[in-house]
């Protein structure tokens, strides 16, 4: 009988310790990630890329891109930057330039704005060898062509 009062107690302890040990993730008080900060607001929603920030530029392309744990995604894309300046999202003469927002994983939860589809502007405030700062807007369109009004973007990113 005092094996068995012996096993339930350890197994009361182990049970108790583990759930303590538990912790409930918090995406309302998000850490920045260490290359950088990228938020927005969509829709009229506030967003901060709490998971992962991103920047490279090489080659003539600058590209931000940010996520957060529930498969939110943000992007900037400036072709041939050339310092500090607006850059133009939804013309020819800037094809490469554009703005992506991701909210899920189906096909029809990313929104493009192109020199195809979609307008905005990218300004950049700061561009050096390693870091870039800026804000951006725009306007971009899913597969089914529904819209989402990008706005008050924010980077402030080291590559």
């Amino acid at each position: 009988m005092k094996t068995l009062q012996n096993v339930i107690l350890g197994f009361v302890l182990i049970s108790a310790i583990v759930i303590s040990g538990c912790n409930k993730d918090n995406d309302d008080n998000p850490t920045t990630p260490s290359n950088g900060s990228l938020t927005l607001k969509h829709g009229g929603s506030a967003w901060s890329a709490s998971m992962s920030v991103q920047a490279v530029n090489t080659n003539g392309v600058l590209n931000i891109t940010g996520s957060d744990s529930k498969a939110n995604q943000a992007a900037v894309t400036i072709f041939q930057p050339n310092g500090a300046g607006t850059y133009t999202i939804g013309t020819l003469s800037n094809p490469g330039n554009s703005g992506r927002w991701t909210q899920g994983i189906n096909q029809t939860d990313t929104y493009t704005a192109s020199s195809v589809l979609g307008t905005g502007e990218i300004t950049i405030t700061e561009l050096t060898a390693t870091k870039a700062k800026g804000s951006f807007y725009f306007t971009a369109y899913n597969t089914e062509q529904n819209t989402v009004q990008v706005t008050e973007g924010k980077f402030d990113v080291k590559f």
